[in-house]
């Protein structure tokens, strides 16, 4: 079966590797990009059967680059390629509706037999491993959303119009459900997994 495929991936070596496993795979590279918005652009444009993402992009997120693919070009199956092998970023992905989440240092042999499958129509992420892992509460997501702002918990705790404990508490649930141990792994975690956006900074 041909297919075609858009990488994206900001860093240009590693675009070149998984140009080489989606041609060992029968999969033609029909597209590049490198960051979250100039993919969609080339997805639309392109129209292909696969994208092969990764999670850790600038700016759009590559789970939430996912998310707005599966939703305005269901047709297009998103596998996610990552360096991290947590539980949390797995959970994430199936939520986002991925195909598959494969890891960067799997041996290329398991790498192209894992695309091979998901251009046959195989899903390798389960509907049961979105579930592994509890999603941040909206609570906790609004907590970690004002972190990322750059708010103190004392700002968070008038705005939210509760204790500071309360909102120590929210963090940390949110960190450990995320399985991170500062709060700047816990800005960064969230803003990849698409969990949180930081506002976009508009010119005038």
């Amino acid at each position: 079966m041909h297919a075609r495929a858009v990488v994206v991936d900001d860093h240009p070596v590693v675009r070149e590797g998984l140009r080489a496993l989606l041609s060992e795979a029968g999969v033609e590279v029909a597209g590049e990009a490198a960051d979250g918005r100039t993919a969609l652009a080339v997805i639309r444009e392109v129209r292909p059967e696969l994208a092969v993402v990764d999670v850790a992009l600038p700016g759009l997120s590559g789970i939430e680059l996912c998310r707005r693919i599966r939703r305005r070009l269901p047709q297009v199956q998103v596998v996610l390629i990552s360096m991290f092998d947590e539980p949390a970023w797995r959970a994430e992905a199936a939520r986002a509706g991925a195909a598959a989440y494969l890891l960067k240092g799997m041996a290329p042999a398991e790498l192209v037999e894992a695309i091979r499958r998901v251009v046959k129509g195989e899903r390798l992420l389960s509907e049961e491993e979105a579930d592994k892992v509890l999603p941040l509460t909206p609570r906790e997501r609004e907590v970690v959303q004002l972190i990322a702002q750059g708010k103190k918990i004392s700002d968070i705790a008038r705005i939210l119009s509760r204790s500071p404990a309360t909102v120590r508490a929210h963090k940390a649930s949110a960190m450990r459900k995320l399985s991170v141990h500062s709060t700047a792994e816990l800005v960064r975690t969230a803003l990849e997994l698409g969990l949180v956006r930081v506002p976009e900074v508009t010119g005038g």
